[in-house]
């Protein structure tokens, strides 16, 4: 048996974008090999956007403290209530640090026990513990990030495998859904991709395009489609080929069949054509023998 040609993780990644013409070789595989292909992937983009954001942060503030002195609103905790500044809620940091706050009232309960504190008493600990706490944060960022990707990549393909399952039925072509999955995780790598891109750009240089989600999510089922007919015109130039081969053969047979039939008649005429050279050469025999002379009775 023939061993099966491994793909690495580059090659896959690049036949995944750029060689939609070879997606079949991707049917051979187990679908672990796709998954094991996505989780890689995400890991791998999820770290380039932690680090990106780290660096976004300290080449904006310098320092963990300064960043946290400007996503922190003025606050204080006085017997079991927090009091937040609504006037210093100035940025859109602030206000997505508000509303996690204030989801937070027996998360403060078991941390202060009653005790008294505000934002000054948060910085002078964050400026203490300054390292640890960004080991934590930097672990933190990346495990929701990379489950964040996971789920939204999962997810992609499989609404990318809708729009498969309706292209496969118009093409009348059976596939299992296992094999249409996987197709469509391939398919939607570039649109992973593009969205750490933009997710970036975003961040760093506040570039927002409003209809990016849609133009990414097309992506996909473009991908999908092309894909799919693809196969579909390999199926039928098998086909194709196959009936070619198919008629050759007949040919052939019909020679064969046709060929015993043409021999018996002219093995006939020579056999007949033996028998009358061998009559003649037997007369041609005769003619030339010698006749004895019969005694006429004159010599004594």
């Amino acid at each position: 048996m023939e061993k099966k040609k491994k793909i690495g993780y580059f090659k896959r990644f690049k036949m995944a974008i750029f060689e939609l013409e070879n997606y079949v070789e991707f049917l051979a595989e187990k679908f672990g090999k796709s998954l094991g292909f996505c989780i890689k992937t995400v890991t791998i983009l999820s770290l380039i956007l932690v680090v990106t954001n780290i660096l976004n942060i300290y080449s904006r503030f310098g320092t963990a403290t300064k960043y946290v002195d400007y996503i922190i609103p003025n606050f204080e905790y006085v017997d079991n209530k927090m009091n937040i500044e609504t006037e210093d809620v100035n940025n859109s940091e602030r206000k997505m640090v508000v509303s996690t706050l204030k989801g937070l009232d027996l998360t403060y309960r078991e941390i202060f026990q009653g005790k008294s504190y505000n934002k000054s008493d948060l910085l002078d600990y964050v400026q203490k513990n300054e390292r640890s706490i960004i080991i934590a944060a930097i672990v933190a960022m990346w495990i929701e990030g990379f489950l964040e990707m996971l789920f939204f990549w999962l997810l992609m393909g499989l609404l990318t495998s809708f729009v498969g399952w309706v292209v496969f039925k118009l093409s009348r072509i059976r596939m299992k859904f296992s094999k249409l999955y996987m197709l469509s995780i391939y398919s939607s790598t570039l649109t992973v991709v593009l969205t750490v891109v933009y997710s970036i750009l975003n961040t760093c240089l506040g570039i927002y395009i409003e209809v990016f989600d849609y133009l990414s999510m097309l992506i996909s089922y473009i991908y999908i489609t092309a894909v799919i007919y693809m196969i579909r015109s390999d199926l039928i130039k098998e086909q194709y080929e196959l009936i070619r081969i198919v008629t050759e053969q007949k040919k052939n047979e019909e020679k064969v069949e046709e060929n015993p039939k043409e021999e018996e008649p002219k093995s006939e005429k020579e056999n007949d054509e033996n028998k009358k050279d061998g009559d003649q050469s037997d007369k041609e025999k005769e003619s030339k023998s010698p006749i004895d002379d019969e005694p006429d009775g004159s010599e004594i």
